[in-house]
C-alpha cells in the first residue's frame, strides 16, 4: 500500500504541471487585466499603461508562465492585485476559515445522511421512506443559491436565530471563548444547507444498498439460522452496505475542502470558494491559478484517501 501511495503522489507532479499550464494559458488569453476598469479621477490612462508594462502583462505567454513557475517553485505564489498580499497568506487565511467550515459540515452530512439513509433502506416502500425519498428529490432539485437565500430569509432574517453572513463579529478577541463560540454561531447555518444538500448522494447510495442486503443470501440464511433481526441489520446489513459511503468519503472531504462556491458566497463567508469567485470576477489571475491548483490537489488526495479508507473498513480489499 506505501508503494502506492508514493506513486500517487509522484503522478500528482505531472499533473499538476499540466493543470497548472492549461489553467495559465486560459487566464492569459481572457479579455482584459487586473487594472481593467481601474480608471478614476486619481489614475490616468498613462500611469495603467506604465502599470502594465512594469508587470509584464505584455510579455508572450511562454515567458509569464515559466517567470511564474519559477517563483511558485520557490514558494512564492505571486501577490494578489485585489488584496495587495501575497497569494500564499491570502490563501491560509480564508483555508482556515474553509477547513472549520467543512468540517462542520462533513460531520452533519455524514449524521443526517446515514440515519436518514438507514430509516429509507429499512422500511423501504412504506410512510418514513417514501418522506426520505421526497425530501432526496427536492434537494436535487433545489439549486444551492435558492436553497441558501431561503435559509437566510427565515433562520436569519425572520426568526434571527443565525447572523445573515460572515465567519465571525468584530467585536470578540481571537482567541478566546467568545471568540470560538461565535466562530460555530456563524457556521451552524451554512454547514447546515450544505449539509441537507450534500447529503442527498449518500441516503441515495445506503438505501439501494440496504434494499439490495436485505434479500441478498447471506441475510436469508442468517434469518433462518433464527438471528435476531437486531443482529442481522447491525452485523451484517448496515456494515455491508456502508462499504460505498466509506469508500466515497475522501472524495466528499476533498469536495468540502475546495470550499462550496455558492454556500460560502450566498452566506458572506470569507473561505476558499468565496475567494475563487471574487478573484475571478476580479481578474486577479495569480490567486485564481493557486487555488484552481489547490483544488487539483485536494481531488487526488481525496482518490488516494478514498481508496485508503476502503481497505481499512474492508480488509478484504487490499491496494496492490
Amino acid at each position: 500500500m506505501w508503494k502506492t501511495i508514493v506513486r500517487r503522489i509522484l503522478i500528482l507532479i505531472p499533473q499538476i504541471f499540466i493543470i497548472s499550464l492549461l489553467v495559465f494559458l486560459l487566464a492569459n488569453f481572457m479579455p482584459g487585466d487586473a487594472l481593467t476598469g481601474k480608471i478614476d479621477p486619481n489614475t490616468s490612462p498613462a500611469r495603467l499603461e506604465e502599470l502594465r508594462q512594469q508587470w509584464g502583462y505584455y510579455d508572450p505567454w511562454y515567458i509569464k508562465y515559466g517567470r511564474w513557475l519559477g517563483n511558485a517553485l520557490q514558494g512564492d505564489l505571486g501577490e494578489s492585485t485585489a488584496y495587495k498580499i501575497p497569494v500564499t497568506q491570502l490563501i491560509g487565511e480564508r483555508a482556515m476559515n474553509t477547513f472549520w467550515l467543512s468540517l462542520v459540515t462533513t460531520i452533519l452530512m455524514y449524521i443526517i445522511g446515514i440515519i436518514l439513509g438507514i430509516l429509507s433502506g429499512r422500511y423501504n416502500e412504506r410512510l418514513p421512506d417514501k418522506i426520505i425519498v421526497f425530501y432526496t428529490f427536492i434537494a436535487l432539485a433545489m439549486p444551492s443559491i435558492i436553497f441558501g437565500l431561503i435559509n437566510i430569509f427565515v433562520f436569519a432574517f425572520k426568526l434571527k436565530w443565525f447572523p445573515m453572513g460572515g465567519s465571525v463579529d468584530v467585536k470578540y478577541i481571537a482567541g478566546t471563548l467568545p471568540y470560538i463560540l461565535n466562530r460555530i454561531y456563524h457556521m451552524i447555518l451554512p454547514a447546515l444547507t450544505g449539509a441537507l444538500l450534500y447529503t442527498v448522494g449518500i441516503i441515495q447510495y445506503l438505501r439501494s444498498e440496504i434494499i439490495d442486503y436485505k434479500i441478498s443470501d447471506f441475510v436469508v440464511t442468517a434469518r433462518s439460522k433464527g438471528v435476531p433481526e437486531k443482529t442481522v441489520y447491525s452485523r451484517h446489513i448496515f456494515r455491508n452496505a456502508l462499504l460505498p459511503i466509506a469508500s466515497s468519503m475522501g472524495y466528499e472531504i476533498a469536495f468540502l475542502l475546495s470550499g462550496s462556491i455558492f454556500i460560502e458566497n450566498v452566506f458572506s463567508y470569507p473561505g476558499m470558494g468565496n475567494l475563487f469567485l471574487e478573484s475571478i470576477l476580479r481578474r486577479d489571475y495569480a490567486v485564481v491559478n493557486a487555488l484552481i491548483i489547490l483544488f487539483a490537489v485536494l481531488t487526488v488526495l481525496g482518490t488516494l484517501l478514498s481508496d485508503i479508507i476502503m481497505s481499512i473498513v474492508d480488509p478484504r480489499i487490499r491496494i496492490k
